[in-house]
């Protein structure tokens, strides 16, 4: 095997766990970290990226890059190559200074987010989300001379490499007419169903989350469930790490949460081992990500035949004789279309307007220089653009989700882009196994587990998003399967 593709191999597993080390203090941070030990962690978090940029900017590992011969590198070997001369863009080109300021900024803007968030104020953020996103504002223009193109394009390549902004705005602008054509007629649809209120406990809540984790396949002797202010997966290779958060006015609220993490999750937990640190071994672009947690949340923990299931358990594990429901009224009550202030509790239907509304809001602050001190009013002025509804308060508008609070500008798109995908999935999937009802009324989920493992967890980072979707499905991305799902769903 050529020695210095070997050597990049070697550097690329370190990179890889000093990322493990990071996820882990992260998801630490995010959990059950003390309150006054945010300071010591900036310190930890920054030292461990100089850590990565040093192994980076070390000039031998250019020449490694420089000396692989690729022609004896087999199909495997090409893709893991190509990967690694993917990330080793991103520090070999925005400045070591810059990361471990964006890095220390972050941490200590999350805190702040989290108290601005309890106390429905963003001032108390402002200051620090200003000078965040001046570094990110800075990260994009550094990556757009080097891809060629817009900064917000150059952002979103961080997280997805099939699909350009302007692609994008097509499929959004289309999704978005869909919708407002269809809303009502929905929502008349709907009058007259019955739903219900389930009363069970914080506990019963997270027992029956992980009941159905392990039914889905969660390997819990390589990963846990936890508490957190907002709704994540990370951890690291062998240990991932699933967090929810409790509503108390929606019992189901955790419970849907646990079913899109997990979904990420299993992801996770079935890439190739033998491929582990390596950059072709890890999991796809988040467009394909969010597929797998829409996947499971929507088109199977929403079907009818996971609700029939769902019912059953309910009523033998955690209901008494008197609280009995019935599978219709769970079903109306998880299926129910209505217009919201917050995206992680939308249903299907309204969600994308919520990334659509986050998406607009991006663009503006990172390719017209809107000011941080706007981002309130610019947030209330969008949202009663496309939902007609007022913000009564900044926890139900711009301090809704953690994304931006710790960079990440060029991420949510990736959420609606990922629930067509999965309905394109879901589309070949039902057609692939026939018989998929039966299973899924038992109760017998691995076969859903199974054919994601083989079509698309086990080909980790080898293709691009849309290469694993023309695989499966023939084709490329296309927005038809998504609005058909809904279509046949809620009005046909």
């Amino acid at each position: 095997m050529d020695k210095a593709y070997q050597g990049l191999k070697k550097i690329f597993e370190r990179n890889s766990i000093l990322s493990d080390i990071d996820n882990l203090l992260q998801w630490d941070l995010s959990t059950i970290m003390p309150e006054k030990s945010r300071e010591n962690r900036t310190k930890q978090l920054s030292l461990l990226s100089e850590l990565k940029c040093e192994i980076f900017s070390d000039i031998k590992v250019k020449k490694l890059f420089d000396s692989v011969n690729k022609d004896k590198l087999n199909i495997t070997e090409h893709s893991n190559f190509r990967e690694m001369q993917k990330a080793f863009i991103y520090f070999d080109t925005i400045p070591k200074k810059l990361i471990k300021k964006k890095t220390e900024i972050a941490a200590m803007c999350e805190g702040k987010w989290r108290k601005a968030r309890k106390q429905k104020n963003f001032n108390l953020v402002k200051k620090e989300m200003s000078e965040l996103i001046k570094i990110v504002r800075e990260e994009g223009k550094f990556l757009s001379e080097v891809y060629e193109c817009s900064k917000y394009d150059a952002l979103l390549k961080c997280y997805e490499n099939s699909f350009s902004t302007k692609q994008i705005e097509v499929y959004f602008e289309d999704l978005k007419n869909f919708i407002n054509q269809k809303y009502n007629i929905i929502v008349n649809n709907q009058i007259g169903s019955k739903c219900v209120k389930i009363n069970i406990s914080e506990k019963e809540q997270f027992e029956l989350s992980k009941f159905f984790m392990k039914k889905l396949g969660f390997d819990f002797k390589r990963g846990r469930l936890d508490m957190s202010a907002h709704p994540f997966c990370g951890g690291s290779i062998g240990d991932v790490r699933i967090t929810t958060r409790i509503n108390s006015n929606n019992n189901f609220s955790a419970f849907e949460a646990v079913m899109h993490e997990t979904g990420h999750a299993l992801y996770e937990q079935n890439l190739p081992k033998n491929w582990s640190h390596q950059p072709a071994g890890k999991s796809g672009g988040m467009a394909l990500h969010e597929s797998q947690s829409l996947f499971i949340e929507m088109q199977i923990m929403k079907s009818k035949e996971f609700i029939t299931y769902l019912t059953k358990v309910l009523n033998q594990k955690f209901l008494n004789q008197k609280s009995q429901i019935n599978i219709n009224d769970l079903y109306n009550t998880l299926n129910k279309v209505e217009k919201s202030f917050i995206r992680v509790e939308a249903d299907e239907v309204t969600y994308p307007l919520h990334v659509i509304l986050r998406f607009n809001i991006e663009k503006q602050i990172i390719e017209n220089g809107i000011g941080t001190e706007e981002l309130p009013d610019l947030w209330n002025s969008e949202f009663m653009k496309i939902f007609g509804m007022e913000i009564k308060d900044d926890s139900d508008g711009c301090l809704q989700d953690i994304h931006w609070y710790v960079g990440l500008f060029g991420y949510f798109p990736t959420y609606t882009l990922g629930a067509m995908i999965s309905a394109q999935f879901a589309y070949q999937f039902r057609k692939d196994i026939k018989n998929l009802d039966k299973f899924i009324d038992v109760g017998d989920f691995k076969i859903i587990n199974k054919w994601l493992k083989k079509n698309i967890h086990q080909k980790a980072s080898f293709f691009s998003t849309n290469e694993i979707l023309k695989m499966i499905t023939g084709k490329s991305l296309d927005l038809n399967y998504f609005t058909k799902y809904l279509q046949q769903k809620y009005i046909s």
